[in-house]
């Protein structure tokens, strides 16, 4: 029997079943189509999904493979623009600062290397037509190119399989929502136009709005149009886009003289908003567009999905493999149902601010939005607060079961540990010096619970060893499961187990003025932080969240 059948290999499918491979479980992925499609719509790459791949070892590729969008333009009737520099996400604590444009299909050949890595391929020609589950499994019935038939065990069934779902219909749960009226318009295009390359340009007119986003290559992007369907002429929406045709509705919309050749993909298509009131039935789940679809302002879809795997995959191994009970698997769907609500009405406030509306809406996108663009964007408290959304980096689990914390004795050093990140939220980008390593993200690389043993803002060498020693021997003890590191404030030579913060900057940013520790999850989320350090204490979060030390022996003894 298989640990997993992952259904899909978008991008959501194909993070889902590295993630598992690179926790130890055996699965599969399979996918209808017989190649990987290049009419992919998702192109934003967002800076928490750059962590992610960070975590994974193919940013540096990714951000070499795409191109950053370097500024935001307004452009209304007349050719009145406005533009606001890419500069909002800045202050952000990341290492990737910006939005990445890179086509979806670049993203799916990437984390197909990525899968490759661990020994699984993607088995395309393979349509799941139905299956049935009990306590021990799942049964899954699978249909080859040729008509041959396939009958696959496995523990657990990942639904990775897009809007139109198998995997949702046969479970039988609802996809609720609604349909927008506007009618949108596709183009991956070559374009001559007075505007900057490399910058996303906004341009509302009355007669709808295009949309247009920067690609790698010169002078390459994709455009969008969204119109109001009154606006549209008579006319069957269901025959093919032709260039000429897409050339007219730009010469009629588009602000400025905009010329577009060598397409790659048209594309005439609706938007939808949906989600599913639950993300688990039994040993089935749902993740990404499965579970949630909505319009594509803020570039959030894609993002939001390979994140559904990320916090999926790492507690289906945690269960499969015995060290967690199954009722960890709950905490799945109370951590992303919320995120996928608040991003269904995210995205829905922005469609609504870019295009949705009457006569009067248009006359205001048309004419004042463009004269007041810099100023509303311009403004500290607008760029952080969209930077905040669109970059993903605020998204919390704060009211998880799995955020937990206990803070008592005096404070140190003038900061608290209340100020430092909470428990459900994600550990920021820092500088540290250890042993390969210069920040904080490279020491959670990997698919283990990291363990942050802080020695407070003036240690001594008495408390440095007993740490050090503590974290050695919590290491041993758990194996593969957990990384224990101990964070020194000062100048520190290289050594193995600490983390030297030379300027104090990171127990600062964590309020560790006296001795504390933060458990941080394989996903990068902090799960339990305390003060102080109680050897005794720390041991009993750490089997009620990993199993006991005895117990991962053996199993690492049995195999």
């Amino acid at each position: 029997m298989l640990d997993a059948l992952v259904v899909g290999a978008g991008p959501t499918g194909l993070t889902m079943a590295s993630e598992l491979a690179r926790h130890g479980l055996r699965c599969r992925i399979v996918e209808q189509l017989e190649k990987p499609s290049v009419l992919s719509r998702a192109l934003a790459v967002q800076a928490r999904t750059l962590e992610v791949f960070d975590d994974f070892g193919i940013a540096d590729e990714a951000v070499s493979r795409g191109r950053r969008a370097e500024a935001l333009n307004v452009v209304g009737v007349g050719g009145v623009r406005s533009r606001v520099p890419m500069q909002m996400f800045s202050w952000l604590e990341t290492r990737f600062p910006f939005i990445l444009m890179l086509p979806q299909d670049a993203t799916e050949a990437l984390l197909t290397e990525h899968l490759g890595s661990f020994g699984v391929t993607v088995e395309r020609g393979l349509t799941l037509e139905d299956y049935r589950q009990d306590a021990n499994g799942v049964e899954a019935t699978l249909r080859r190119a040729d008509g041959g038939v396939e009958r696959v065990s496995a523990r657990w069934l990942l639904g990775c399989d897009g809007a139109r779902s198998r995997v949702r219909k046969v479970a039988g749960i609802p996809f609720e929502g609604e349909t927008y009226d506007d009618a949108c318009m596709l183009a991956d295009v070559h374009v001559d136009w007075p505007l900057g390359q490399g910058e996303l340009c906004l341009m509302p007119s009355m007669h709808g709005v295009v949309a247009a986003f920067p690609m790698p290559g010169e002078n390459r992007y994709r455009l969008v149009c969204i119109m109001p369907r009154d606006t549209l002429p008579e006319g069957d929406e269901t025959t093919p886009l032709t260039l000429e045709e897409m050339q007219a509705v730009l010469d009629r919309m588009a602000p400025v003289p905009v010329r577009v050749s060598e397409p790659r993909w048209l594309a005439r298509y609706r938007l939808h908003r949906r989600g599913v009131p639950h993300y688990r039935q039994g040993r089935v789940f749902l993740a990404g567009d499965a579970a949630h679809i909505h319009s594509p302002a803020g570039g959030q879809g894609m993002n939001t999905g390979i994140q559904d795997a990320y916090n999926l995959a790492w507690k289906l191994a945690l269960v499969t493999r015995g060290h967690s009970p199954e009722s960890l698997l709950d905490t799945y769907e109370q951590e992303r149902h919320p995120v996928g609500q608040k991003l269904l009405e995210g995205t829905d406030r922005l469609f609504g601010v870019m295009a949705h509306g009457g006569l009067f809406s248009r006359l205001l996108r048309a004419y004042v939005m463009p004269r007041v663009a810099r100023v509303l964007f311009g403004s500290t408290f607008a760029q952080r607060r969209m930077s905040r959304f669109v970059s993903q980096l605020a998204i919390h689990y704060r009211n998880s079961p799995l955020s937990t914390e206990r803070i008592w004795g005096e404070e140190a050093g003038g900061v608290r540990m209340e100020q430092g990140p909470a428990p459900g939220e994600r550990v920021p980008e820092l500088p540290v010096k250890g042993e390969g390593v210069t920040r904080l993200h490279e020491v959670l690389r990997g698919p283990q619970h990291t363990l942050l043993l802080f020695t407070g803002l003036e240690p001594e060498a008495r408390v440095r060893s007993e740490l050090v020693t503590l974290a050695r021997r919590l290491e041993a003890a758990y194996g593969p499961l957990l990384k224990a590191r101990v964070v020194v404030a000062g100048e520190g030579t290289p050594a193995p187990f600490v983390l030297a913060d030379e300027d104090r900057a990171v127990h600062r940013r964590f309020g560790a003025g006296a001795e504390c520790f933060y458990l941080v999850r394989p996903d990068g989320y902090v799960g339990h932080r305390e003060r102080p350090i109680e050897p005794k204490r720390l041991e009993a979060e750490l089997t009620r969240r990993l199993g006991s030390p005895r117990a991962n022996d053996e199993k690492r003894v049995t195999g």
